[in-house]
């Protein structure tokens, strides 16, 4: 397996003030736009991408943007173990003993005050506190209406949650493991059979890499494993629910590359199909409204 950059003046180092967000994208243009604009206003510096052969115009785009470094592979996502070996790959690239983000193109971090604050106070705050590994749950977030008049296709700047606006406030449950803390809950929990198959929410978008494996077992247990446990200190804003996600998941079924044969997308389309996803709202849905909103609520605590 390798990977190789895609333009020419990559490989270009980090330099030791910048903030580098490791990302794999597959046909993910309606997210770019926002995703971007998301972690440039919270202090990313540098993007660093593998683009697992999308044919949506996604690798074109980000191949324009100067603060993007994408990279192709001779393998595809599932052969990459999940994209865990270009994420090992990336990390040798571009040095260890350093913060790093990883997250997905639907992910959007929020934490106590990100509106104003910027990624280098928190990587302060949690350093302050010992903290190596920011544990932060994914929040699903749907639209207040029907699914199939939610439109976000990124053709202007409009955030995701301005048209996935609404969260389940509660029903989550949050264990832990020998090597990490996993929790599951929200709405694919209310409504999916078999919830347990694809309702692993936590992660660890935030985090110090002393070695090259960090990333290598999963992204939802970096390792060293030890430093899973700390409390929790922000979430994963996770959009998979507009108009198109009918689309998304057949097309995610049919290129096969996913876990257990994309046993969870599987689970979705016959949900979809029953007709239990045309509408997730329920008695326990709250349209968001910032990170106060879900400091308040208990999703996380204040690092500052």
């Amino acid at each position: 397996m390798k990977i190789y950059p895609l333009r020419t003046g990559d490989i270009r180092p980090l330099g030791p003030e910048d903030i580098p967000l490791i990302f794999l994208t597959h046909n993910s243009i309606q997210f770019l736009p926002s995703f971007l604009a998301h972690y440039r206003n919270l202090g990313v510096t540098r993007f660093l991408c593998v683009d697992d052969q999308s044919t949506d115009g996604t690798r074109e785009n980000l191949l324009k943007e100067k603060d993007v470094d994408v990279f192709g592979s001779d393998v595809r996502y599932r052969q990459a173990n999940g994209g865990n070996l270009w994420r090992e790959a990336l990390v040798r690239i571009f040095g260890t003993k350093r913060w790093y983000m990883n997250v997905d193109c639907d992910e959007y971090l929020v934490y106590d005050g990100c509106e104003t604050r910027k990624l280098p106070e928190l990587i302060a705050a949690l350093e302050a506190k010992g903290v190596l590994h920011c544990p932060a749950p994914m929040i699903d977030c749907y639209p207040s209406n029907s699914i199939k008049s939610a439109v976000f296709d990124g053709s202007t700047d409009i955030m995701p949650w301005q048209i996935a606006n609404s969260f389940d406030r509660q029903g989550y449950r949050l264990f832990r493991t020998s090597s990490a803390m996993t929790m599951m809950g929200g709405p694919r929990d209310r409504l999916l059979d078999d919830p347990e198959h694809y309702d692993e929410l936590m992660k660890y978008p935030l985090l110090f890499v002393e070695h090259e494996i960090a990333f290598t077992i999963s992204i939802h247990k970096p390792w060293p494993f030890d430093r899973n446990f700390s409390p929790i200190y922000g979430s994963l804003l996770h959009f998979k629910f507009f108009s198109e996600t009918e689309e998304f998941v057949k097309k995610a079924i049919a290129g096969g590359q996913y876990f257990k044969g994309s046993r969870a997308y599987k689970t979705m389309l016959e949900a979809i199909t029953a007709g239990k996803l045309d509408n997730l709202n329920s008695n326990v849905s709250v349209q968001y409204q910032g990170s106060k909103q879900l400091l308040d609520l208990g999703f996380f605590k204040s690092a500052f």
